[in-house]
């Protein structure tokens, strides 16, 4: 009896044991943005309006702070003027036609009766050459301000800080009226273009998960369902806790789903 007893509490520990090895294990973690960046001009300048605020959502390409641009607007806009002036080329090009026709006539007056001297002839196909010769510098010249003006235009658009990608504002560093140094940070942006599950495993829950590897979590309070895929596996684990890193990219992210919300990964 007593040999029956023991194989029974054997057989039940042994079938809890099982029963737990399939259980899925939650792993606990947070939810962030896919990077936090800290943004600034190429350019030095006084910053001469802020257009958004901390705490707004801003989509790729979304002006968030310009710098004082009065004289670099005016430059670019004399360089485009100067780009789209072609009335000096097209009086070299009309006398081009003008100069090429008189040769033609001449060489054909020469040729039929020698009614004009070979030396006027000549003269005429060198007035070809020279104006054919000011119409290139002119057409060279059109291309270098066209470039100088794009440059202008660069410089301009340089000096409006643009949202690299979907975000949320965290912090302006400086605020209207402030010098900035170039490239130095001047905003804080969440970028939401990809919003990442992260969390600290251990070792042995971690050899389940891979890499492309589809998963699902639970978001927030309001336990909201949302799909993931396994994007980053830590091949190592921190020697002072023992634990691997581990990130989860979420998939079809509804709304309310943002950076800072706890999360549940259920290990399969």
């Amino acid at each position: 009896m007593k040999y029956g007893l023991a194989i029974a509490l054997c057989a039940g520990f042994a079938a809890q044991s099982t029963w737990a090895q399939m259980a899925p294990m939650p792993v606990r973690g947070i939810t962030e943005c896919a990077a936090d960046l800290e943004l600034g001009f190429p350019l030095a300048g006084r910053i001469d309006d802020t257009l958004v605020r901390e705490g707004q959502q801003v989509s790729k390409g979304q002006p968030m702070l310009k710098l004082e641009d009065d004289l670099e607007r005016l430059d670019a806009k004399r360089r485009q003027l100067q780009a789209e002036d072609r009335a000096d080329l097209d009086a070299a090009i009309a006398r081009l036609a003008i100069a090429r026709t008189q040769f033609a006539a001449a060489e054909s007056l020469y040729q039929e009766s020698q009614g004009i001297s070979r030396e006027e002839v000549e003269n005429r196909g060198l007035a070809v050459s020279i104006s054919a010769a000011e119409v290139a510098r002119l057409t060279a010249q059109e291309a270098i301000e066209e470039v100088d003006y794009q440059t202008a235009a660069t410089v301009l658009a340089k000096r409006t800080l643009l949202a690299p990608a979907p975000g949320i504002v965290v912090e302006l560093i400086k605020k209207t009226g402030e010098s900035a140094q170039p490239n130095e940070p001047v905003v804080r942006l969440c970028d939401l273009s990809r919003v990442v599950f992260t969390a600290n495993v251990p070792t042995e829950w971690a050899e389940r998960l891979a890499p492309n590897q589809s998963v699902a979590l639970i978001v927030g309070g309001r336990q909201i369902p949302v799909g993931g895929r396994v994007r980053f596996v830590s091949p190592v684990a921190d020697p002072g806790s023992g634990l691997r890193r581990v990130k989860v990219d979420l998939v079809n992210r509804p709304d309310g789903v943002r950076p800072g919300l706890s999360a549940v990964l259920t290990l399969p």
